[in-house]
């Protein structure tokens, strides 16, 4: 499981929907600091807490979003590639008072906390002041209801630190910041585009998994 919490402001109008598992309210949330780290994540909430949304909430509203980052796949009519998106599956929405003006570099960074299994692993990259380790993290099941979640991860260590080992198939944990690349591709030796986590820490257990 991928937990996630972030403040920020909703950038769009609800949407409430019933659906047979109840009620549904998406929206856009709008976080980070201006050329910094912005970026506009999809938030979906159910239940009672989606009906109250849609009717206290509005665009421009402050809210605190906290639960766990999923992933919805689907495969295009058109081409009938897989694909993939990144959705915020909220468990607990505070509004912000309406009258507290929240300029947006206010907005703290958001925060992701995830346990999986490495599954990937990316070419390493030299920058001035160390290096970046990349790999995928994967955790959750298909066909459950938290369902699979695949995500790359970027690591940077300074060079006067001891490298961290990251090995296919390891436990780690991660924690760090949702973030976005406008890449164009990795067999092109750049960043892919898509989001991605930056991790401030990770932690590698010492067993493995077994393959499933």
């Amino acid at each position: 499981m991928a937990f996630f919490i972030a403040a920020g402001t909703i950038s769009n109008d609800i949407v409430r929907k019933e659906t047979r598992n109840g009620v549904l309210a998406t929206f856009r949330l709008e976080t980070g600091a201006p050329r910094n780290g912005k970026l506009w994540i999809d938030i979906e909430t159910w239940g009672h807490l989606a009906g109250t949304i849609a009717h206290h909430a509005s665009t421009g509203r402050g809210v605190t979003v906290s639960g766990r980052l999923t992933q919805k796949t689907w495969r295009d009519r058109t081409s009938d590639e897989s694909r993939h998106r990144y959705v915020i599956t909220a468990n607990e929405i505070d509004l912000h008072e309406c009258s507290e003006e929240r300029p947006p570099s206010a907005s703290p960074p958001n925060t992701i906390l995830i346990r999986g299994v490495i599954d990937a692993l990316h070419p390493c990259r030299q920058v001035k002041t160390g290096t970046v380790s990349s790999f995928r993290i994967t955790t959750g099941k298909a066909n459950t209801k938290t369902g699979r979640l695949w995500i790359d991860v970027e690591h940077w260590q300074p060079e006067d630190w001891s490298e961290i080992e990251i090995k296919k198939r390891s436990v780690a944990v991660v924690l760090g910041t949702l973030a976005y690349h406008a890449g164009t591709g990795r067999a092109e030796g750049n960043n892919p585009s898509g989001f991605y986590l930056n991790a401030r820490g990770v932690v590698i257990g010492s067993s493995e998994l077994p393959a499933q």
